[in-house]
């Protein structure tokens, strides 16, 4: 093999080179490591440009099958919480409606004892609701809108319900037409101290309008209701101190105030001379007192005529 020579022809001429030149060797030798050097890198290459292009495809496809599982999770889950919402508006519905039932029932029935027109107050037929040029707000409902409504409806008949129950109760002791008037005296022990009408003010030595008639009695004296009725205030109002006020129908309502202690509670039915407090001197008080009015029809009237019938 080093007697082949090889012929190079060019511009100049004719070269040869022997194989058995050392040097030609090495260079021949150099270019075909080199060869194989980049053929190998070349496949190297290829190899991983396929390999890893395999690995992110792998990697891509086992995310969406996560993403995938995760969304029929949560589909599931969605599922679950529909239904039970679904059961727990089914029951809030039945209670609504056995509710509302119940309601007519005692409608129907008040209109009866009340002597009302069943045409003007009939608890059978729905209410008409409309209006004219109405703008759509295009806002979209919610299943927590419709639970808060049904609450809210809940609430407004469980409202309801308490007080025809106690209107109920009024009636069945009273006629309908006959008026509750307060009549009595709304303490126990005591006298009046400071009549209906001008006087002058404890406070300011000025001339006044006095619209009540003020008792006094001993430290602890019971404070009674001057006919039965309904509880509309039980607490502190301003100048009156610790107030009672009772609806008695009939548009008369009676005040009782500068108390010590309140017996009673709003929306309570409280009959003729039951304990409704204790004499005190909370508000605008020189001294332990009670401050007794009585409102007619929303206008305050002399309670004189009203202490002279026993």
């Amino acid at each position: 093999m080093k007697n082949i020579i090889v012929l190079k022809q060019n511009k100049s001429g004719t070269s040869s080179y022997h194989l058995s030149d050392s040097k030609i060797r090495q260079k021949i030798l150099a270019v075909v490591s080199l060869s194989i050097v980049c053929i190998v890198m070349l496949g190297v290459g290829v190899g991983y440009l396929a390999f890893n292009t395999k690995v992110e495809k792998n990697l891509e496809i086992y995310k969406l099958q996560s993403l995938v599982a995760q969304k029929e999770q949560d589909i599931q889950q969605f599922k679950l919480q529909v239904n039970q919402e679904l059961d727990s508006l089914a029951v809030q519905i039945g209670g609504l409606f056995a509710q509302s039932l119940r309601i007519n029932a005692l409608g129907s029935r008040l209109t009866e004892v009340a002597k009302i027109d069943g045409s003007e107050f009939d608890f059978t037929t729905d209410p008409g609701i409309g209006g004219a040029g109405l703008e759509l707000t295009n806002i979209e409902n919610t299943p927590q809108d419709l639970f808060t409504s049904l609450y809210s409806i809940q609430a407004n008949f469980q409202h309801q319900e308490e007080q025809l129950f106690l209107l109920s109760s009024l009636l069945n002791e009273k006629e309908y037409n006959q008026q509750i008037k307060p009549s009595g005296k709304p303490i126990r022990q005591g006298w009046i101290s400071s009549s209906y009408g001008g006087r002058t003010d404890p406070f300011t030595g000025k001339q006044a309008f006095h619209s009540g008639i003020d008792f006094s009695g001993k430290h602890g004296s019971i404070i009674q209701a001057m006919a039965e009725g309904v509880v509309i205030w039980a607490g502190k109002r301003g100048n009156y101190g610790r107030l009672v006020e009772i609806d008695h129908g009939s548009g008369y309502v009676t005040r009782y105030a500068h108390m010590s202690e309140v017996s009673v509670s709003v929306g309570q039915k409280v009959n003729k001379q039951d304990v409704i407090g204790i004499m005190g001197k909370s508000g605008r008080a020189t001294s332990e007192h009670l401050h007794f009015e009585v409102l007619k029809k929303g206008r305050k009237v002399n309670p004189w005529p009203f202490l002279a019938k026993k």
